[in-house]
């Protein structure tokens, strides 16, 4: 503690999720779980044994059920293609789905109400003033039947739940009955309409007929000169080599276009090579001859300059014959330029002219092909009218689609029987569904008496919440009330745990090097005093010069434990050469009471005081401990705290909220405080591995110190 050393990095901060809230410790939340999980099973309990009563007491209510068999068909009265013209057919998955639906539908409801008398049975009913009305009775029976169809068969599940048994069973029957009858009745009047729709579209269809080949007759009249049965794949040829034409004609022009850019792009500096060198016109074979014609006498020339002078007269031929063949090729590229701008000319006029041909014959050969669709189009129309007017002819003449329906759709497969056992209320469903909602609501009110605990428990939590370092996590030394007196641990348990929990805080403030450690709390009672005065006493059991400062000008308590009351008073005078400070019982640790520097009027020092104080203690004593009073309650510690070299915030394991932490530390921080980390104090959950450890070393340590015993004479009894 009293060597230099580097600051360790402090976590950061958290925002909780709410305000005023610490951070979420999932192990603590689970810790909280197991502790009031009889708080959960009371809940549960209480849960199922309401169940229990509401099943001893409910209503029961019996159901009675019938199966059914649905035909898949009418074969009798089935069209070959006219839709709506035949009965009914039941092979689809959905039109079974649809008659299990339509077993309990509103009108087969009323069939069964009026058949049994239900609407003035008073053991059904209760009786209102006015009676019940069809909605009313429809709302009220739909709840008590069920159809349902078995999947992957044609078998249809009908039951009826009530009170009675016995009215349960005739219910059930009722409705298969009129269901039946409707379905009957049904295929009666489908059949009628069906006929009645024939012979209206039959009407209709031979007056579409007739408006059809009346559209034929009239296209034909007006496109006289046109063959309209011809075939249209010669127009279409035609079309063809009309584009080919085009085609190529365009692809002339971009050739030709790129030879007279090349030209254009000379300027109008002549370069014969380069003249020669566009398209093809520079490699007709007279152009060729002339030019191979002037490179032989250019090579010629050059061998009569290296023999003779110019002015000569075979040099001067030969200059003269070079000269006239130089004046020929360029007379040669300017020919081939000129045939260059008019090959361009020409195949853009050519390609203007027959892109106009090919548009005028387009049109002429599209405006026929048109008017033969058109006509193709009619004549479909007219088959189409004439096909569809010979299949009703026929579904009339072959069909009578009144006759033959199939009055048994529906057979009983299995009838309904007297239900013997009620169905509702199902008592093993009901107390299980209790039971595991009573558990969860249990748990769920255990976790929320955790959610909603502000105080601050764990280590996970200081630290996220505060975003302070857990210097040491003192165990929980006592249980109930008690006495500053009693709480030496590093002097009456050094072996213990809390003792273990000091030494941790030393090293930790060690890393700090300082050479004051201000304790400090929120709130009374969080034990700053008793880690305090364990601090002080373990930093002189190690030979250093300790000086405890008790500035809790409120209420000082360390000149009773520490202090011999048979020494008498301390004498006055400065504080190193007068001895202000007290001599403890406990050899290198001095007290310096804060009562010593509290004014008449009975407020405490000023902070220049306690900081010369602080710095004449530093010239006699190895290191400082300075108990002050808590911050949440008076301001005395803040204002000293930014002059001890480090300032630990002693927590209380379970007691302290966070909210009150949080505006303590950020006091400190404000006021440019050393905080150096957070003493967690009292902490509940001891640690299984160290306790066994320092045991199993304190049971070795005493082996080691028992003196060897004498052997005993053999027969000797213990």
């Amino acid at each position: 503690m009293n060597r230099p050393g580097s600051t360790p990095s402090q976590p950061s901060a958290s925002d909780p999720l709410f305000p005023g809230f610490p951070t979420l410790d999932v192990g603590r939340l689970l810790k909280v779980v197991r502790k009031r999980i009889w708080l959960a099973m009371i809940i549960a309990g209480g849960i199922v044994a309401l169940a229990i009563l509401y099943v001893l007491t409910a209503t029961k209510v019996y159901e009675s059920s019938a199966v059914i068999y649905v035909d898949p068909k009418n074969e009798s009265a089935k069209s070959s293609g006219i839709k709506g013209a035949s009965q009914a057919s039941w092979e689809t998955l959905d039109a079974l789905k649809s008659m299990a639906q339509g077993i309990s539908n509103g009108t087969v409801i009323l069939r069964v109400v009026e058949s049994l008398g239900l609407r003035d049975d008073p053991d059904f009913l209760k009786p209102q003033e006015g009676g019940y009305s069809d909605s009313e009775m429809v709302e009220l029976i739909s709840r008590q039947v069920n159809a349902e169809l078995r999947r992957g068969t044609r078998l249809i599940d009908v039951s009826v739940k009530d009170t009675s048994p016995v009215r349960a069973k005739e219910m059930t029957q009722a409705f298969l009955d009129e269901f039946q009858t409707l379905i009957q009745e049904q295929n009666v009047e489908n059949s009628n309409r069906t006929r009645k729709l024939l012979e209206k579209e039959l009407s209709e269809q031979l007056v579409r007929v007739n408006a059809a080949e009346q559209k034929v007759q009239a296209f034909r009249e007006k496109n006289e000169n046109v063959p309209l049965d011809e075939v249209g794949g010669l127009a279409n040829a035609r079309l063809a080599d009309l584009d080919a034409l085009l085609s190529k004609a365009a692809t002339d022009v971009i050739e030709r276009k790129a030879e007279f850019d090349q030209l254009e792009a000379m300027g109008d500096e002549v370069d014969v090579e380069r003249i020669l060198d566009i398209g093809s016109e520079g490699q007709q074979d007279s152009i060729q001859k002339l030019l191979l014609s002037r490179d032989e006498k250019q090579a010629s020339f050059f061998r009569i300059k290296q023999q003779y002078e110019p002015g000569h007269p075979t040099y001067e031929s030969y200059k003269g014959d070079l000269d006239g063949l130089n004046e020929q090729v360029k007379f040669a590229a300017m020919k081939v330029g000129e045939t260059i701008r008019k090959n361009y000319s020409r195949s853009v006029a050519r390609e203007k002219d027959l892109g106009k041909t090919v548009n005028d014959q387009k049109k002429t050969l599209l405006g026929v092909d048109s008017v033969r669709n058109e006509f193709r189009t009619l004549k479909r129309s007219v088959d189409a009218a004439y096909a569809t007017y010979q299949r009703l002819l026929d579904r009339m003449n072959d069909t009578d689609a009144s006759d033959g329906f199939d009055e048994t759709v529906v057979r009983t497969f299995s009838p309904p029987l007297v239900p013997v056992k009620p169905v509702s209320p199902k008592k093993k469903l009901v107390v299980g569904i209790a039971g595991v909602f009573g558990s969860f609501v249990g748990l769920a009110a255990v976790i929320g008496i955790g959610l909603l605990d502000r105080k601050l428990h764990s280590r996970k939590q200081v630290e996220s919440t505060l975003g302070l370092s857990v210097l040491a996590e003192i165990p929980k030394a006592f249980d109930g009330k008690w006495d500053l007196k009693d709480s030496l641990f590093v002097t009456k348990d050094p072996n213990s745990q809390v003792s273990e929990g000091f030494r941790a805080l030393r090293t930790s403030l060690s890393s700090h090097s300082p050479r004051s450690v201000m304790v400090c709390s929120s709130s009374p009672g969080e034990g700053k005093s008793f880690c305090a005065a364990n601090l002080a006493l373990l930093q002189a059991h190690f030979g250093y010069r300790t000086l405890l400062v008790d500035a809790d000008f409120r209420k000082p308590r360390m000149a009773e434990i520490f202090t011999d009351p048979m020494k008498g008073a301390a004498a006055s005078g400065a504080l190193a050469t007068q001895n202000l400070c007290q001599e403890t019982i406990y050899k290198n640790l001095f007290l310096l009471s804060c009562g010593r520097f509290t004014s008449t009027t009975g407020e405490p020092m000023n902070g220049e005081i306690f900081a010369s104080m602080l710095w004449e203690a530093y010239s006699s004593f190895d290191c400082v401990i300075i108990d002050t009073s808590p911050l949440a309650v008076v301001s005395d510690g803040l204002t000293y705290a930014r002059h001890a070299d480090a300032v630990a915030l002693v927590i209380e394991a379970g007691e302290t909220e966070a909210s009150v932490a949080k505006h303590v530390a950020s006091e400190l921080r404000r006021m440019r405080a050393p905080l150096v980390g957070c003493i967690l104090n009292g902490v509940a959950e001891t640690n299984q591995m160290q306790l066994d450890y320092m045991q199993t070393a304190v049971r070795q340590s005493a082996i080691i110190s028992r003196p060897a015993q004498k052997p005993q004479p053999t027969g000797a009894s213990y």
